[in-house]
């Protein structure tokens, strides 16, 4: 993941590649979107470089794509920050239209996770303000781009595993400074750390898979 800022570009590849997996421990499916798009754009959000509109946050961006692919929602996503031409949700909690235009600072959703749930009867169980160590979690991606850090995914799904459950469903996620606990290490694995900073991606809430 990266940041940038620079002119629009002139087209964006509608989409370059689908990949589907099934999983084996539970009756949900997968689907990974890379450079998702809805009207031949890229899809993203001005937030939350630009923290008031009617606009949607990137996890509501993300669940709505999915739902409008047939799929149930979003389980995890990965962004970047960057200048570009995009197509957003006209409306808050990924309500509305779908409209496109160009600006600095967007945040980009590069690949989205989907989950349809084909179970009757999945066990599910959401975590609000979920916390390692007395610190609620986190990462510094993608506002810092390089690193040794896991993504907002990668890190739900770590956490959602280390407390016995199979995977992760659902995130969501908000942008701030604040004191949070991260893992040292990327795709989800290392060891646990507390420190703060500005501008990190803090996960709100995580629901996690259990069977």
């Amino acid at each position: 993941m990266f940041h940038r800022s620079n002119g629009l570009p002139s087209l964006f590849v509608s989409l370059l590649f689908v990949v589907g997996f099934a999983s084996s421990a539970s009756a949900d499916t997968y689907q990974t979107y890379v450079v998702p798009t809805v009207n031949g754009f890229q899809i993203g959000t001005i937030l939350p470089n630009q923290p008031t509109g009617n606009f949607s946050s990137a996890a509501d961006t993300a669940r709505r794509f999915c739902q409008d692919q047939g799929h149930t929602g979003a389980q995890s996503f990965i962004t970047a920050i960057r200048g570009s031409s995009y197509t957003y949700i006209i409306g808050t909690n990924g309500v509305g239209p779908w409209n496109t235009t160009g600006n600095s600072n967007v945040t980009m959703l590069e690949s989205i996770t989907c989950v349809t749930s084909t179970s009757t009867s999945p066990s599910d169980v959401t975590y609000t303000t979920p916390t390692v160590n007395g610190f609620q979690i986190g990462t510094i991606q993608p506002n810092q781009p390089t690193g040794n850090f896991s993504t907002p995914g990668d890190t739900a799904r770590r956490f959602c595993q280390d407390l016995g459950h199979v995977n992760v469903r659902s995130i969501t996620t908000s942008i701030r400074g604040s004191a949070y606990t991260y893992i040292v290490g990327t795709n989800g694995v290392g060891n646990w750390n507390t420190t703060g900073n500005a501008d990190v991606t803090m996960l709100e809430t995580v629901t996690c898979i259990t069977w």
